[in-house]
Formats: structure tokens, C-alpha cells, sequence
């Protein structure tokens, strides 16, 4: 290559980024200034931690505080700042958490190896939908999968009491990284689980500092009565992108009349657990062929059955908004990482990774409108998006790929 291509080359990556710096400091300044209400309950809670105030109330309406009181312990340091600086810092935080989980993930599946030019930028573009969403609510998703992806690390280096410790964190946000334990207990990974349990206990208890005993209980009470009362009418929400979104919406009747059939909620029920625990059993099918893979395409054989675990904590959820698909950069990243690196030789997987793209990206309010991006809704397209990542990863480990 000549030295006046190369430096063409130069310039135009060199101008690519300034134009990608320039658009993601005006999202986040835009962010700061009109977005982040979900922050608004996360900081209200800490406060209320303070104050050894009731954190669930009803009055909160629309904005209930849905985690746990642990959690509300957690972060009640940010109670004592003003909500503008408040706001401020939990948005850097979200920032350095995805650069974190980018990093973790391209190490995961590269090594120490430099990764591919764009590589970063096209594993954002990919998931651009979930992480833009999650920063412009205030969200905690990338937070959460910070500890998951410590207690992942933990766990490949032999330390189980800390992953027990850094997975006992993640599930005081949000109860779905449990799902890691029944691939523990599967693969005999024993200490993690009684780490976590034992950690679990600690965490669950530690409220009582601040309300005492009885004072917590009430607390856990509240946390399962604003649960219980508030999730069911949300099921079939057009943002919840998960597999009972999807059954319901498709299965009942629902008031957004794409449903092909008006089956009774136990009967769809059982068909959402069906598919739960068919996929959880292939994954662990899959987990077992990955004793067949040596010299794989990942630094570490278990990047599949982690990508899917990371995914499958949204789609088993039973209210996965769409924005809680961050989970998937590790999956996105190993996928873009692939093509990029046989060159767009597996013709399936570029063709499937490219129609994921346009299922999750492309089709949204800004290019398409809101009628038609609200019926990509109503129609799961995430959701087949999704599936399409599942079947590529499948493929790769099928194929003795990775």
C-alpha cells in the first residue's frame, strides 16, 4: 500500500471518529439535560435510604422503585448529592461501564491480541439501540453487567468465594443473572453458588443497619407486593421483548390485534416455559460440544454458552425491555469479530447478523417513524433479532468454530 493511500486511510478514520465523538457528546448532553427519568427513582430511593423512608409507594405511580431494598442501600452514597451532579456522575459511570464490558468482552474472545480496526465501532453500531436506550433512561442494566462480567472473570481464574460475591451484587439489582446458577451446578462449579448464597443472605440483611429487622422484613414485603401487583398488566407491553412478551402478544388477546390466537394465560404460560427450558437444555447441549473445540475461534470456549446466558437473562425475563439487551455486546462482539475475520466467508451468519441489525437497529422512530417502529414492537421483531444472534452462535459451536 502506498504511503498517500496509507494516509488517506488515516485521515478518514481519523475524521470517522471525531464525527462519532462529536454525536455521542451531544447524545449525552441532550441525555443530561431531558432524559434519565429512571434515574429520578434510583436517586429518590437513596434518599429515602437516608431518611429511613418507605421505599415502595404506590403514590409513585408510573415511577415505582422496583429493586431491591439492598440495592437502595447500595447506592444511597449519591442521596447525599443534589440531583443534577447526581445525574452527572451515574451518566459517566454509565459510560466507563460499557467501555468496561467492551473491553472485557473483545479480551474474552481476543486475548491480549489487538482487535480489528472498527471493531468497537461496529460492536456499538450492532447494539446501538440497547445502550442508547438504557443511558437515556438512567438505567442500572450496565452496571449489573459489570458484576456479572467480574464474576465471570473470577470464576475462569478458579476464585469462587469473590464470583459468588460479584454475582450476589448483580442479583440485588435484578434477579435474572440467577440464571449462571443452574450452569454452575451443571458444570460442578460448586464454590460460586455457595459463595453467592452465603453473600446473598449478608446482602438481603444489611438493610436492617438503617431500618432494623422488623423495618427490613416490612421492606421485602413491599418489594413483593409493588412486584406482584404491578408486573402482570406489563406482559404484554410492546417494550417488553422477552419470550412472555412475545407469547402474549402473539397468543392473547391482546389490545394491539396482532395476536393469531386467543389462547388462556396457563395455556400460554406453559408454552413460555416450554421454550425456556428447551433452550436452557440446548445450551447445555452446546456446552458439551464445546469439548470438541480446540483451537477455537474465541480465546476462551465458554464466550458461547456465556453470550447466551447474557442474552438469555432478558428472554427468560418476564419483563425484558428491550434496552436490557445490552447483555448481548459479549455475543455481538464475538459475531462482528467472526466475520471480520473469515472476511464475510460464512455467507449464513454475515446474512443472519446482517438481518439482526435491520430487525433491531434499522427499523426505529427516527428512520422509519413511530407507527411503523411501534408495530416492529407489537411484532417482536427484537425478538426474532435476537433469535437470529442465538442460531449464529449456535452455528459457531456446531461448526467447532468456537
Amino acid at each position: 500500500m502506498r504511503m498517500s493511500e496509507l494516509k488517506k486511510i488515516d485521515y478518514l478514520r481519523i475524521a470517522l471518529y471525531v464525527v462519532l465523538i462529536v454525536a455521542v457528546l451531544g447524545f449525552l448532553r441532550n441525555t443530561y439535560r431531558k432524559g434519565m427519568n429512571d434515574f429520578r427513582v434510583v436517586h429518590r430511593a437513596a434518599t429515602r435510604v437516608l431518611h429511613q423512608d418507605n421505599l415502595y409507594n404506590f403514590n409513585d405511580q408510573h415511577y415505582l422503585y422496583k429493586y431491591s431494598p439492598s440495592f437502595a442501600l447500595l447506592v444511597a452514597p449519591i442521596g447525599l448529592l443534589p440531583f443534577s451532579i447526581a445525574k452527572l456522575i451515574w451518566i459517566l459511570g454509565m459510560c466507563i461501564c460499557l467501555f468496561l464490558i467492551m473491553r472485557w468482552s473483545k479480551r474474552m474472545i481476543m486475548g491480549d491480541k489487538a482487535p480489528p480496526a472498527y471493531l468497537y465501532l461496529l460492536t456499538l453500531l450492532f447494539t446501538s439501540k440497547f445502550w442508547v436506550r438504557e443511558m437515556w433512561l438512567g438505567q442500572t442494566d450496565l452496571l449489573m453487567l459489570v458484576f456479572i462480567f467480574l464474576f465471570i472473570s473470577c470464576t475462569d481464574r478458579g476464585k469462587g468465594l469473590w464470583a459468588g460475591l460479584f454475582l450476589a451484587l448483580a442479583v440485588i439489582i435484578k434477579p435474572t443473572p440467577l440464571i449462571f446458577v443452574p450452569y454452575l451446578i451443571f458444570n460442578r462449579s460448586f464454590k460460586p453458588v455457595v459463595s453467592l448464597v452465603m453473600a446473598s443472605m449478608v446482602l438481603v440483611l444489611l438493610p436492617s443497619i438503617v431500618y432494623g429487622i422488623s423495618g427490613n422484613i416490612a421492606l421485602l414485603s413491599g418489594w413483593k407486593n409493588v412486584m406482584s401487583v404491578s408486573s402482570p398488566p406489563l406482559l404484554a407491553s410492546d417494550v417488553n421483548q422477552s419470550l412472555f412478551g412475545f407469547f402474549y402478544r402473539f397468543l392473547t388477546a391482546t389490545p394491539f390485534q396482532v395476536n393469531v390466537l386467543n389462547l388462556s394465560y396457563t395455556v400460554v404460560n406453559a408454552l413460555v416455559y416450554a421454550a425456556v427450558l428447551g433452550l436452557f437444555l440446548f445450551l447445555l447441549f452446546l456446552n458439551r460440544r464445546s469439548e470438541s473445540v480446540q483451537k477455537g475461534l474465541a480465546n476462551r470456549k465458554e464466550c458461547i454458552e456465556y453470550s447466551l446466558l447474557l442474552i438469555f437473562m432478558t428472554l427468560f425475563s418476564p419483563l425484558g425491555w428491550f434496552q436490557n439487551y445490552c447483555s448481548s455486546v459479549l455475543a455481538y462482539t464475538l459475531l462482528v469479530y467472526y466475520v471480520m475475520h473469515t472476511r464475510f466467508r460464512d455467507r449464513l451468519v454475515s446474512l443472519l447478523l446482517l438481518a439482526s441489525f435491520v430487525l433491531v437497529d434499522l427499523i426505529n422512530f427516527e428512520l422509519v417513524g413511530r407507527r411503523m417502529n411501534d408495530l416492529s414492537l407489537y411484532l417482536s421483531f427484537i425478538v426474532f433479532g435476537i433469535l437470529l444472534v442465538i442460531v449464529c452462535l449456535s452455528r459457531l459451536r456446531l461448526s467447532r468454530i468456537a
